[in-house]
């Protein structure tokens, strides 16, 4: 509403995931680029994470890294969020399963109900690396700078109300520093004059 645009473009790093954000942004046509972080699998074998297990849509089923099948089992609920569950059947009989689960009935697997949402703009993000590794350039600066420029690394105060109004001050004293570095003082004064004829 403020920058008063219809079309709006979200760029956000990995701190920033959480699946219910993303789905409310594209409800409101919202672009998103976001990479996911990447799911630790309990056993530390990386080639068992779950990204590592292909969905097929058509079957509604996983396919496991040994090429064993993980089938829908049940609906369940975490957090009021509303996710469905795959089981491995043949997971007894794996050579493997100690490297994949520590679960004695075998691997399972969680998806979202609406997962292909997240995988499109996981795919899109993919798409867009340029778009991506701008946020880098533009978002992290400012950040370095009140950081070590200004030398200001944690909040004096206690409180959401006090640390917003905190942190506020420093971003007015961040972005008039830029300003003046930009503009000069006087290249300040004369716009500000120019303003008030």
């Amino acid at each position: 509403k403020t920058l008063n645009k219809r079309k709006l473009t979200v760029v956000a790093d990995t701190g920033y995931y959480n699946t219910q954000e993303i789905k409310k942004c594209i409800a409101g046509k919202i672009k998103v680029y976001i990479k996911k972080p990447k799911a630790n699998n309990q056993t530390g074998d990386d080639a068992y994470r779950k990204d590592k297990f292909t969905y097929i849509p058509e079957e509604d089923k996983y396919i496991c890294p040994e090429g064993m099948e993980l089938p829908f089992a049940e609906y369940s609920t975490k957090n009021n969020i509303k996710y469905k569950r795959y089981k491995g059947t043949q997971c007894l009989t794996c050579s493997k399963k100690s490297l994949c689960t520590k679960a004695k009935e075998g691997r399972n697997i969680q998806r979202l109900i609406d997962e292909d949402i997240i995988e499109k703009v996981l795919v899109d993000t993919e798409n867009n690396t340029t778009i991506y590794k701008q946020r880098r350039c533009i978002v992290e600066h400012p950040y370095g700078t009140i950081k070590r420029n200004l030398d200001y690394t944690y909040f004096l105060r206690r409180g959401l109300a006090s640390v917003n109004a905190e942190a506020a001050s420093i971003f007015v004293a961040y972005n008039l520093k830029r300003v003046i570095n930009i503009l000069s003082v006087q290249g300040i004064i004369h716009k500000i004059q120019l303003q008030c004829r």
